[in-house]
């Protein structure tokens, strides 16, 4: 009896390790099926959101909207060739970067008026003649830059995604220091004139600007909207022999309302 019970007893304990195998090997498939079920819950949630998003080429009026945004600008300048004493000097402007905000009105469905105001920094170089010799030294220095614009926008076609074109006016302020001199020698510099000793220099300037450009505007939703675009502003600075041109990129992302 005894050798018949320990022959029968495996066996009695068979179906409970049959059962626990069973139970272990349900846990894996219940995991899935859970994690599939908060994908599914998840990406049923997202679909309302995506969905309200319109079409690009969906018609949308403008007329009496307004627009707060944000804006970021590319920046690149011709040489500046200022009127020095002994004749034109080159100085480079390095490209840069500006940021700042802006404000639209839409009087129709086709025409708006807005106006943007940046703020960055840029850097000056250049060769400039030495006073009391015929050699000439290079400078460098940095300068703060502000600048505002109004313009008259106009959107072809009255989609939610347009092309459009602008222009309008401006200004740009720009202010500059320099802490130390290059040398002993006196040197010119295009906005504080001749510098011959060490010292804390500023100047300034303010200066009348037009602009030109052109871009694409969309209305994502009724309240969203993002813009790109290209353009030219010309000014001529007060030492400045002729006008000077720069080109720029820009991106604006803000609020209709």
């Amino acid at each position: 009896m005894k050798n018949a019970e320990m022959i029968l007893c495996p066996c009695q304990n068979t179906p409970k390790r049959k059962r626990l195998i069973a139970m272990k090997s349900n846990k894996k498939p219940s995991r899935t099926i859970y994690a599939v079920t908060i994908l599914l819950a998840l990406s049923a949630s997202l679909l309302p959101s995506v969905a309200q998003i319109p079409w690009a080429t969906e018609p949308f009026s403008r007329q009496g909207k307004s627009e707060v945004y944000g804006i970021g600008q590319y920046l690149h300048s011709e040489n500046i060739s200022f009127n020095g004493p002994r004749g034109s000097i080159d100085t480079k402007m390095d490209d840069t970067g500006l940021g700042g905000f802006g404000f639209a009105w839409h009087f129709s469905d086709f025409f708006s008026i807005h106006t943007d105001f940046m703020f960055g920094s840029a850097t000056f170089s250049g060769q400039t003649p030495l006073e009391n010799s015929p050699g000439t030294t290079q400078f460098k220095q940095d300068a703060f830059i502000q600048t505002g614009r109004f313009n008259v926008d106009y959107n072809i076609i009255n989609r939610r995604l347009t092309p459009y074109i602008t222009a309008g006016i401006g200004y740009q302020y720009l202010e500059t220091e320099l802490e130390n001199t290059y040398g002993t020698a006196c040197y010119w510099d295009p906005w504080y004139g001749y510098v011959c000793y060490s010292g804390h220099y500023s100047a300034w300037e303010t200066d009348f600007t037009w602009n030109v450009g052109a871009g694409v505007r969309w209305n994502i939703t009724d309240n969203l909207i993002v813009k790109a675009m290209v353009g030219a502003n010309w000014l001529e600075y007060s030492s400045a022999h002729g006008v000077t041109t720069q080109i720029e990129g820009v991106f604006s992302i803000g609020w209709t309302f």
